[in-house]
């Protein structure tokens, strides 16, 4: 529950990391610590004001850090090191063993798509920051991933991790492997790093689009592993599938709320609504997030914030009629909002 602390090797150990609730598990930011240790950035800088300590990540790799903890490493991390492709050199250090059980499920699989199904149903045993979802497309797959939201401006830097990981895992199982036939789309503006991507794929990535996903194409998903081993697949399938029992018994708090606010974005009374969906009262459920570190208004404005810039990039739809859609009985009153989020109109958002 949240408050709960537990002892460990004599030490009180706060909600910055806990066994029963949040969002990343341990482990990554220990793969974190040792990257940057040889960039030459101490734990304890990458660590400050988390409330988390090296050694308890070290000892306890499958426990969850929060959302204000992750979020205020990530801070540190980009702010000790403003190299543009950090986050894709991080992601290219996370190879198979690097992702656990899953990693091993993955490595053990007979061909790419069994593998990918394996990301998909047990994804939320590694994070509970997005959804990741395998959807058939014709004569290709689609791998999706969708922002919850609890990542505001760092959700590039995570999605760029994730492909660093998988151009590094793509490489340890198929040595010859090209990129011929992937295309990919991004959710958000292109940045110079992003050079790299197009090297790729050439001309097959996209940004500022609706959604974030990679597109397969069926004949690289039919390609065998060279590790292949059914018994080990079956092994470290039954480890992820106990995993995700545990992860789905685990009050998935954040998770639950953004889908609800995302209901609720037009109404006035959202946090009443909301609270009645989670059986508590505004006053608990306000409470409760203080002890996240959020507030109901923050996690609208944001929820707020990310439709708005959607609907405006991909949708026809009059600035009045996205200011209704939002919640905002006055358009003013959302142009004032949006302004206040970007820096810039609506009607001068769209333009760009």
């Amino acid at each position: 529950m949240l408050g709960q602390v537990f002892v460990i090797s004599g030490r009180i150990m706060a909600v910055a990391l806990q066994a029963s609730e949040g969002v990343l598990v341990a482990r990554y930011l220990q793969f974190m610590l040792d990257f940057m240790q040889k960039r030459g950035v101490s734990s304890q800088r990458l660590l400050a004001d988390t409330g988390l300590h090296a050694d308890e990540l070290r000892n306890h790799p499958d426990f969850l850090v929060s959302l204000p903890a992750l979020l205020r490493t990530i801070e540190n991390l980009h702010r000790l090191d403003t190299s543009p492709t950090l986050s894709l050199e991080l992601g290219a250090t996370l190879t198979i063993g690097s992702h656990g059980f899953l990693g091993y499920a993955v490595q053990a699989s007979p061909n790419l798509a069994e593998a990918l199904l394996l990301v998909n149903r047990y994804a939320l045993t590694r994070t509970q920051l997005m959804q990741i979802s395998f959807l058939p497309a014709g004569d290709s797959v689609t791998l999706e991933i969708t922002d919850h939201g609890l990542l505001g401006p760092w959700f590039p830097h995570v999605i760029e991790a994730m492909l660093g990981s998988f151009h590094a895992i793509t490489g340890e199982l198929f040595p010859d492997f090209t990129h011929e036939g992937l295309s990919m789309q991004f959710s958000f503006p292109e940045a110079p790093q992003h050079v790299l991507l197009r090297m790729l794929v050439q001309d097959r990535v996209q940004f500022d689009c609706a959604v974030t996903r990679i597109q397969f194409p069926l004949a690289l998903l039919a390609r065998p592993l060279p590790r292949s081993d059914a018994q080990l697949a079956a092994l470290a399938a039954a480890r992820c599938a106990e995993e995700l029992q545990r992860a789905e018994a685990r009050a998935d708090f954040l998770t639950r709320l953004r889908r609800l606010i995302q209901q609720h974005l037009a109404d006035a009374n959202a946090q009443e609504q909301v609270a009645a969906s989670l059986s508590m009262t505004a006053r608990t459920l306000h409470r409760r997030l203080l002890q996240e570190g959020l507030s109901f208004k923050q996690l609208l404005d944001d929820m707020r914030r990310n439709a708005a810039t959607s609907l405006l990039r991909h949708e026809s739809m009059t600035i009045g009629d996205i200011s209704a859609r939002l919640g905002y009985q006055d358009q003013a009153n959302f142009v004032r909002a949006f302004k206040r989020w970007t820096g810039i109109t609506p009607s001068q958002f769209r333009k760009h």
